[in-house]
């Protein structure tokens, strides 16, 4: 009788802090993209790993299978016919898209295939105002821009998930106000970005406290940037006492039940 109590309390004991491990797993879950140059805030901008390619345009170059959204300035209906907009042509607004084949060309009307892969907005532009004057195109002005080039947005703000960069000048500030903003729960001090290579990015951390901020060219975003908002440590810490607290109380309901049991059949 002995020998199972002592069986029976160790497999309690055991339950209990099997819970506990799993409460520090869903601890260590709270936190991601953590880095070792981590800390509780930033003087306005650090900038870790900057071996990338500074240029502006270095990761909006286009490539195979982007989308290309085009327009001639002048008056779009030169290019697209009404049917292929349905009759609704604004020739000061409205852009066709066009997809970039894996051999790196885009067919367009009247002039076919064009080789754009390797290419920046502006230059795709020019080389396709080129190909559209050769064609006796009158005086045409041709504006690129790549429909798919996107950003992550991760943690604390209003609205997670995937934002196309739709314009040259999409900085930060512009990213967070389309999120609709940060949490109350946000570490505004500490902002990350990952930017390039995956394996070996460029890391650049923001106080959103500081207003100068604003005026750092690194915050003009591009494509493919990751950009997250943790939690302030208070709000961790809470979320973790929480977690604690719950999976202390199931252990404690466990080893209760079981010696309800073992009393009622001793």
């Amino acid at each position: 009788m002995n020998y199972n109590k002592l069986t029976l309390t160790t497999l309690l004991f055991t339950c209990f802090f099997a819970l506990l491990w799993s409460s520090c797993s869903f601890k260590n879950r709270q936190a991601i993209l953590k880095t070792p140059y981590d800390a509780d805030t930033v003087s306005t901008v650090r900038v870790i790993n900057s071996g990338n390619d500074d240029r502006s345009d270095y990761y909006n170059l286009i490539k195979a299978d982007d989308d290309l959204a085009i327009r001639n300035v002048q008056d779009m209906r030169l290019i697209v016919r009404d049917a292929e907009t349905n009759g609704s042509v604004n020739q000061q607004q409205t852009y066709t898209t066009f997809r970039v084949h894996a051999n790196g060309e885009v067919i367009l009307p009247k002039i076919g295939a064009i080789k754009v892969a390797g290419l920046n907005r502006n230059q795709a532009a020019s080389a396709i105002q080129k190909a559209y004057e050769a064609k006796e195109l009158n005086a045409p002005l041709i504006d690129v821009r790549i429909a798919n080039a996107y950003i992550v947005l991760l943690g604390e703000v209003a609205k997670q998930g995937k934002y196309i960069i739709d314009r040259e000048d999409y900085e930060l500030i512009d990213l967070l106000g389309d999120a609709g903003g940060v949490t109350p729960s946000a570490n505004r001090k500490m902002v990350r970005i990952f930017r390039g290579d995956r394996a070996n990015p460029e890391i650049i951390m923001v106080n959103l406290n500081d207003y100068s901020f604003l005026k750092n060219p690194k915050l003009k975003l591009r494509a493919k940037d990751v950009v997250y908002i943790e939690p302030r440590r208070v709000a961790a810490s809470s979320q973790s006492f929480q977690a604690y607290s719950t999976f202390i109380q199931l252990g404690l309901v466990v080893i209760n039940t079981g010696l309800i049991i073992y009393n009622l059949t001793r």
